[in-house]
């Protein structure tokens, strides 16, 4: 880990019956957590019927032992996005917290951003924009995440802001948690397909999981 840093100034989404707040927890003092500019609210609400929800804003063990993972991984400049990183329950009850944040592998050329998953004292950490078939596009921060359906695999939609020397565009991302070993895989076709029909946000992808 290159350098360690504390931000403190959190924004807070207006919370609703189908949108969380993004309250942070209180970090772990070694622990960057950082909000992705102007408060977004996050797209949190599941596919009708759904048993997974996200609720409560991730607490500080969960972005503890995520930054710990990223250092392990060899990531530099790490951040823990509070306003997108959230517990998740199946009928009221945690099973587990899904994170967001940014962090530039150490093979990496452009900085870079990940979405990570605890269950336990497991996490699950893979990168997503600024590396593998992303590694062209820089990452400005995670967006927004949500739940687009609780079957097996569980898929979560994700948006992040791209950087270009010409642009800022919004990458749509959908990602498969398998529950039976704790993996987490960026699902290249579901993806590839929500970008190609210019798809922005959470809402946006839920019609291409169903």
């Amino acid at each position: 880990m290159s350098f360690v840093m504390l931000a403190c100034a959190l924004g807070a989404c207006s919370p609703s019956a189908d949108t969380a707040s993004a309250n942070a927890a209180a970090p772990n003092a070694d622990v960057a957590v950082a909000a992705a500019g102007a408060p977004i609210a996050a797209e949190t609400t599941a596919v009708e019927g759904g048993a997974l929800k996200l609720g409560r804003a991730a607490d500080a063990g969960s972005v503890a032992a995520t930054f710990a993972e990223a250092k392990r991984q060899g990531m530099t400049g790490v951040k823990v996005t509070a306003a997108q990183s959230f517990g998740i329950t199946e009928g009221g009850r945690d099973v587990a917290t899904v994170l967001t944040g940014e962090g530039k592998m150490a093979d990496a050329t452009l900085a870079g951003c990940f979405v990570a998953l605890r269950q336990g004292d497991d996490v699950e950490l893979i990168p997503t924009l600024g590396y593998g078939d992303y590694e062209t596009q820089t990452c400005g921060g995670p967006t927004a995440i949500g739940i687009l359906s609780s079957g097996a695999p569980v898929r979560f939609g994700l948006t992040f802001r791209s950087y270009s020397q010409t642009a800022e565009e919004t990458v749509p991302m959908v990602v498969n948690w398998d529950r039976t070993n704790g993996t987490l895989l960026i699902d290249t076709a579901l993806s590839t397909k929500a970008a190609d029909n210019g798809v922005k946000t959470v809402a946006g992808m839920r019609p291409l999981v169903r």
